[in-house]
């Protein structure tokens, strides 16, 4: 019975940190989903058809790799901020017992490092580029100790999740139409539950995980492309992550399978006007962890790039459905949990709330030098709120960035 107890106490625990506000889970749920690319990040995140940047294709669509020639060599990141806040109706609050209280998480924010580099084989005789890069994949992290009133459960909790990834993957044309790709991730995850006490204590542990992605390209036509691929659940084991009570657990979390599938038109303007669209689909629900407290979810993104001279122009939305679950049980991953805790961690996971995104970017070609891109973009998540038993949760967040991009070769520009 006792370790019944303290398997469950010590899901709680994780739960609820890892579940706390998500400052650079900017794309869906806790992936970024390319939104922090810098081109693509001006563009909504918009990337599977026509990627405008090197690692939009390096980390989404492999087979869009095909499309860039020559060597290219880019170096970005981006910095995200958000602070929730998450408000009781005082049943939390055990020094005054009703009295409702709010309390906002510190946590700053962070930086998330993009790096890719694509090399064209043609010169080979092989139709195709090879793409290999460094990018922030997911993260999540809060901060309310000290903030609270004593014995209640949110003074504790200070945690962080971010998980990082090199991809290295190829893109081949086997027709003038038709390209495919494939792709490997080594991801790289480290956790901190961040609960220190006489029962429950944690450090910051590491794991690695593989993901594979497929992916193909097809033009319809001069001005149509579609594209789509899947990427495969990335499953992490941190060992010995928490120990209550004296024993040590492990905890496991699994990035969800995703589905891609994207469109681009460059018809309009001269084919100076890039239109595209992305859609996604995430299984939340097959994921170890979140698959109690989240389910599936769609995302819908769309954008646009104007081309005048050596300027590009972008902007982007998105819409994605809330994949809060409201209709939780009293289990988490088998382990027997009260509901209105599970709704607690659910009103601490606040940046997942968030369904409108709206973004702005532009680029300036041959910056400073000759083949030098320069790409800046900014974007935020309007604010949201929602309400999960006695706790609510309201969040904004936002994001900014940048990435210069050196081409070397004939043909160092992207197709357009």
């Amino acid at each position: 019975m006792r370790k019944a107890f303290n398997l469950s106490l010590l899901s709680i625990t994780f739960a609820f940190t890892i579940c706390t506000s998500s400052l650079w889970g900017q794309g869906y749920g806790t992936d970024t989903q390319n939104v922090l690319a810098p081109a693509a990040g001006g563009m909504a995140g918009v990337s599977i058809a026509r990627p405008q940047d090197v690692p939009s294709a390096i980390f989404g669509n492999p087979a869009s790799l095909a499309q860039f020639q020559g060597t290219q060599f880019c170096l970005g990141g981006g910095w995200v901020e958000g602070y929730p806040t998450v408000s009781n109706n005082g049943s939390l609050n055990q020094q005054n017992p009703g009295e409702p209280f709010s309390v906002t998480s510190r946590t700053q924010g962070f930086a998330v490092p993009t790096i890719g580099v694509t090399q064209d084989l043609r010169s080979r005789g092989i139709p195709g580029t090879l793409g290999m890069g460094l990018s922030g994949l997911s993260g999540l992290g809060a901060e309310y100790r000290g903030r609270v009133p004593e014995n209640n459960a949110l003074n504790n909790v200070s945690g962080e999740y971010m998980v990082l990834g090199i991809n290295a993957g190829a893109g081949v044309e086997l027709t003038d139409r038709l390209s495919v790709g494939a792709a490997v991730t080594l991801g790289t995850g480290f956790e901190q539950v961040g609960f220190v006490g006489p029962i429950v204590s944690s450090g910051m542990v590491h794991d690695y995980a593989l993901r594979g992605s497929v992916g193909a390209n097809y033009l319809l036509n001069d001005v149509n492309t579609v594209g789509f691929y899947y990427q495969s659940k990335m499953s992490f084991n941190y060992p010995n992550a928490v120990r209550v009570g004296g024993i040590y657990n492990d905890v496991r979390i699994d990035q969800p399978d995703t589905f891609g599938f994207g469109w681009a038109n460059n018809s309009l303007m001269n084919g100076d006007l890039l239109l595209a669209a992305d859609v996604y689909y995430k299984l939340w629900e097959d994921a170890a962890l979140y698959r109690d407290v989240f389910v599936n979810q769609w995302a819908l993104a769309v954008g646009a790039q104007l081309t005048r001279g050596q300027y590009k122009y972008r902007l982007g939305y998105s819409y994605n459905n809330n994949p809060l679950n409201h209709n939780v049980g009293a289990s988490l991953d088998g382990f027997p949990i009260a509901q209105d805790q599970l709704q607690l961690f659910q009103a601490a996971s606040v940046a997942t709330i968030l369904q409108h995104r709206i973004t702005a970017g532009i680029g300036r070609a041959n910056f400073l030098v000759p083949n030098l891109d320069l790409d800046l973009f900014a974007g935020g998540l309007l604010p949201a709120d929602d309400q999960f038993g006695n706790n609510s949760v309201s969040v904004a967040a936002y994001y900014i960035g940048l990435g210069m991009t050196w081409k070397f070769g004939p043909c160092c520009d992207k197709l357009e």
